[in-house]
This record gives C-alpha cells, sequence and structure tokens, in this order.
C-alpha cells in the first residue's frame, strides 16, 4: 500500500457533514492524518471549505495537525421565482480542491514520481479527478470517507478505499446536556453582544465548553430550549456590521421552570 509519499486533500464539507449527520459527532482530525499516513509520507495536506460556515475549532485543529486551510467562501444570490425570493448557492470548494491535486499530479509526474493522492471525501463528483489522476499521470488514489456515505462510481475508481474511524463518544442524558447550555448561554456570549442560535451551536460544539453528550444530542437540545421557550428569538441590531441578525435570549424564569437553572 505505501509509496513513499502520499498529499491529502480533505473535502471538508463532505467529512463534516457526513459525520454529523451519520454519527452526531465532528471528526476527529488526527486520526484522518493517522489513517492517511499508511500511505506514506505526508508531502501536501490542504482541507477546502468556507470556513465560515464551520466552528472556528476546526479550523484550530487543521493548523494543530498541519492541514493548510484553504479558505473557498461560498457566494450567495437571490433572484425572483414564481414571485418568491429565491437564494441561489455556490460552492466552488470541490473545484479549488480538484485544481490543487491536478497540480500537483503534473508537478510529480514531471519530476517523474509517484505518490498516492489521497482524497477524504465521499462525493461521486470526484469520480472523473480520481480516473484523471490515474490515467493521465499515473499516479495512486486513496478515499478515505466517513462509513455509509461513498458514492459507489468513487469507490470503485480508486486504487484504495478506507472508512474513516468514528470515535465513540458517550451519549448523556438530556436534561444534564440542556442544564449545560443554559448555563453557558447564561454566563454571556463575550465578547459578543448576543447570542444566536448558530454562535450557541458553535460554542456548544467546542470541547472548550465542556457540554456533555454528543454533537448531535447537543444540536438537538439547542432546538428543543428554543421550542420549550427557554431561548428566545429577537430582532438585534448589530452596529458593528449594520444588519439585523435573529438574536437569542435565556428566558430565566422558564429555565427555572424546567429546572435547568
Amino acid at each position: 500500500m505505501n509509496c513513499k509519499e502520499a498529499a491529502v486533500f480533505i473535502d471538508l464539507e463532505n467529512l463534516r457533514y457526513g459525520m454529523l449527520n451519520n454519527f452526531g459527532q465532528e471528526p476527529d482530525i488526527t486520526a484522518i492524518v493517522e489513517k492517511a499516513k499508511e500511505y506514506g509520507r505526508l508531502t501536501m495536506m490542504k482541507a477546502y471549505a468556507d470556513f465560515a460556515e464551520h466552528p472556528k475549532e476546526i479550523q484550530d485543529q487543521l493548523h494543530i495537525a498541519g492541514i493548510e486551510a484553504i479558505n473557498v467562501p461560498v457566494k450567495r444570490r437571490t433572484s425572483m421565482r414564481n414571485g418568491a425570493e429565491v437564494e441561489r448557492v455556490k460552492n466552488a470548494a470541490d473545484m479549488f480542491m480538484a485544481l490543487d491535486a491536478v497540480a500537483e499530479a503534473v508537478r510529480t509526474d514531471s519530476a517523474e514520481k509517484r505518490k498516492t493522492f489521497v482524497l477524504v471525501t465521499g462525493d461521486g463528483d470526484f469520480t472523473n479527478l480520481v480516473t484523471h489522476l490515474k490515467n493521465t499521470f499515473g499516479q495512486i488514489v486513496a478515499i478515505l470517507s466517513v462509513p455509509g456515505t461513498v458514492a459507489p462510481n468513487l469507490q470503485q475508481a480508486a486504487d484504495h478505499y478506507q472508512f474513516l474511524p468514528v470515535p465513540t463518544i458517550a451519549v448523556c442524558d438530556d436534561r444534564t446536556v440542556k442544564q449545560a447550555l443554559v448555563t453557558m448561554v447564561k454566563a454571556g456570549p463575550a465578547p459578543l453582544r448576543y447570542w444566536t442560535l448558530k454562535l450557541i451551536d458553535q460554542w456548544a460544539q467546542d470541547s472548550r465548553q465542556k457540554i456533555p453528550g454528543t454533537p448531535r444530542q447537543r444540536r438537538n437540545a439547542i432546538g428543543q430550549l428554543g421550542d420549550e421557550g427557554v431561548f428566545v428569538r429577537y430582532p438585534y441590531m448589530d452596529t458593528n456590521t449594520g444588519h439585523s441578525v435573529q438574536a437569542v435570549a435565556l428566558d430565566e424564569e422558564k429555565a427555572r421552570n424546567f429546572a435547568y437553572l
């Protein structure tokens, strides 16, 4: 399996949401690097995403692991369709990842070398890239993906294929999770002046907050606290950006009624 050298390209959105949607937890970046080392000395490691859409802890983990974070902002535009406003989202992260992989293949082929290209993704759109790396440049391609998320064509096209390890996280009592979330929100979103549901979720998934349970359990608990009226949404004008946001306040009376405080 070992080809002396390997280059790693991570489709972060596919990786992260595959882990969250299928196992309710964040990916273990260190475990991914250790798995990739099975294919050789890692000469390049890059991860692609609009990092504004992901918790800062993810980017911190990439930095610690020595993985270059390639930020590709999502482009959004709105248009009218049948009298309704429709938002269209264009994510170019996959294109940047493919272009970088091909550029590395060109350099490797020009040096008359072979290396293993480790693609961390399950997205079938990368099937053409896999065959291009193999047939045009004579490189070896390995796919690492979240169990249950890989496209069959992508798996069949690769030289090697492995599932990524899924760490085991203990499920906690829902009330305990909610109590921890309420305590976090009550302490305040310093240095910000307000909470949003997205910020609560990002903080809850940060290990430094020590919120118990799995990521999915924390996310579900946030939604339930909103349904119970413990987390109350209200419009807030952010004077720094000039934009109105849906902020979240803690209703302490209801939190006490539910015995979360």
